[in-house]
C-alpha cells in the first residue's frame, strides 16, 4: 500500500510540469559550462552544490508570450572553492519551459550572495 501511495505521489509530481531539481542543475550546468568555455575560462564540470528554491507558473501578460508549461524558477547554485578563495553561491532565475524535444531553459540572470 505505501508503495502504490510513494508511485502515486511522484507521477502526480511528474504530471505538474514544474521541473525537478535534478532536471535544473542540468540545464544550469550545462548553460553554465558552454557560457564559460565561450568566454576562455573553461574548466567548469559541476557545482559543488545545487538547490532548487522554488518556481512560478510564467504569468506573462505580453500577447504571445505566455506558453502553457513555462516555468520561471529560482535556485542557490555553488561553484567550488578556487585556489585561496571561498566557494561562490549565487541565486538565480531561470525559465524552464516543455517542450517538444524536452525541457528548454533561459537564464533570467544571478547575483552573487
Amino acid at each position: 500500500m505505501k508503495r502504490s501511495a510513494v508511485l502515486a505521489g511522484l507521477l502526480l509530481a511528474a504530471c505538474s510540469g514544474e521541473p525537478s531539481e535534478s532536471d535544473m542543475r542540468s540545464l544550469v550546468e550545462t548553460h553554465t559550462r558552454r557560457t564559460l568555455e565561450s568566454q576562455g575560462r573553461g574548466g567548469f564540470k559541476q557545482f559543488e552544490a545545487f538547490r532548487k528554491q522554488g518556481c512560478v507558473d510564467n504569468q506573462s501578460k505580453k500577447p504571445g508570450a505566455r506558453q502553457p508549461g513555462q516555468y520561471d524558477c529560482y535556485y542557490a547554485a555553488t561553484f567550488a572553492a578556487q585556489a585561496g578563495r571561498q566557494p561562490l553561491t549565487v541565486n538565480g532565475k531561470g525559465r524552464f519551459t516543455r517542450t517538444d524535444k524536452g525541457l528548454a531553459f533561459e537564464d533570467l540572470g544571478a547575483q552573487p550572495r
